[in-house]
C-alpha cells in the first residue's frame, strides 16, 4: 500500500513538474523570441557556431553524405550537375559532391566555418568556392544551377516564415526550371504544446510592442530561433516559395524534403 502510494505521489509530481517545466520554458523562450528584433537573430546564430568544431573536423568533412542526400542525390540530381549548397558549413557536402563528379559551391554565415572549409578544399586539392554570406541570405553567385542542397537543418534557423520564404525565392532564381532543391529539417507532430505556447507568448509580445505577430506552431528559441515543421508545413512554404513537391523522408524527430523549381 505504502509503495503504491509513493509511485502515484511520484507520478503526480513528475507531471506537475513537466508542467511547470514547459510552461517557463514557452514563457522565456516565447518573451525574447518576441522582443528580439531578427538582427539580433543574425548575430545569435552566428555566436552560436563558435568555430564550428563539429563541422570543421577531418572526421565530419570526410564522412561523405548523409544516407538522405544520397537518396535525393540519386533520384533527383543529374550526374556532373553544377549544385549549389547553402548553410554548407565546413565544406562537407561540397567535399563529397566535389568528390562524386559535381560541380558544387557553397555559402555559409559562420566565417570560423568558411575559413576552415576553405582550408579543406584547399587540403584536398577541390577546386570549389566557400562562401561567406550574412544569416538567413542566399547571395546572388552569378551562376545558374542544376539543383541546389540546403545543408543540415540550416533551413530551420532562419526566423520568421517570411525571411525563409525570401531565401527559397533568392535560391529559385538562380536555378534552372525544374531544377530540383533539397531541405532539411527539424521535424514534430502537430500535438506538442511547447511548439503551440512558445509562439504565442513571442507574438503577445509582438503586439505589446506594437508589431504585427509573425511566428506560427513550430517555433522555438533555444539558444537561437529554430523552427520545426510539420510536414505540411515544409511543403507549403516550398510551394509558396515557387516549387513543386516531389518526395519527402521523415525518421525520429528529423526529415527531409525534395521539390522542383516550377517551370513558369
Amino acid at each position: 500500500m505504502l509503495r503504491s502510494a509513493a509511485a502515484t505521489l511520484y507520478v503526480l509530481t513528475q507531471r506537475a513538474f513537466r508542467t511547470l517545466h514547459g510552461g517557463a520554458q514557452a514563457l522565456f523562450e516565447g518573451f525574447w523570441m518576441g522582443l528580439l528584433p531578427e538582427s539580433v537573430y543574425d548575430v545569435i546564430s552566428e555566436q552560436s557556431y563558435g568555430e564550428g568544431e563539429a563541422y570543421t573536423n577531418e572526421r565530419h568533412l570526410d564522412s561523405g553524405l548523409h544516407f538522405w542526400e544520397e537518396l535525393a542525390i540519386r533520384k533527383y540530381f543529374a550526374p556532373g550537375s553544377r549544385i549549389l549548397v547553402g548553410s554548407a558549413g565546413g565544406g562537407r557536402e561540397i567535399i563529397a559532391l566535389s568528390l562524386a563528379g559535381f560541380e558544387a559551391r557553397g555559402f555559409e554565415c559562420s566565417r570560423a566555418m568558411v575559413e576552415a572549409g576553405k582550408r579543406a578544399l584547399a587540403e584536398r586539392n577541390i577546386a570549389a568556392a566557400l562562401d561567406w554570406a550574412p544569416p538567413s541570405v542566399a547571395p546572388k553567385t552569378g551562376n545558374v544551377y542544376d539543383g541546389v542542397i540546403v545543408g543540415w537543418n540550416g533551413y530551420c534557423y532562419i526566423s520568421p516564415r517570411s525571411r525563409r520564404i525570401r531565401f527559397l525565392k533568392d535560391l529559385g532564381e538562380q536555378m534552372k526550371p525544374n531544377a530540383p532543391i533539397l531541405v532539411s529539417a527539424a521535424m514534430r507532430t502537430p500535438q506538442g504544446r511547447l511548439f503551440q505556447w512558445t509562439p504565442r507568448v513571442a507574438n503577445l509580445v509582438r503586439r505589446c510592442t506594437f508589431r504585427a505577430p509573425v511566428f506560427e506552431p513550430g517555433d522555438s528559441f533555444t539558444t537561437r530561433p529554430k523552427m520545426h515543421f510539420t510536414r505540411r508545413q515544409l511543403r507549403a512554404e516550398l510551394e509558396e516559395a515557387g516549387f513543386t513537391f516531389a518526395d519527402t523522408w521523415i525518421w525520429g524527430g528529423y526529415g527531409a524534403m525534395v521539390a522542383r523549381k516550377n517551370s513558369i
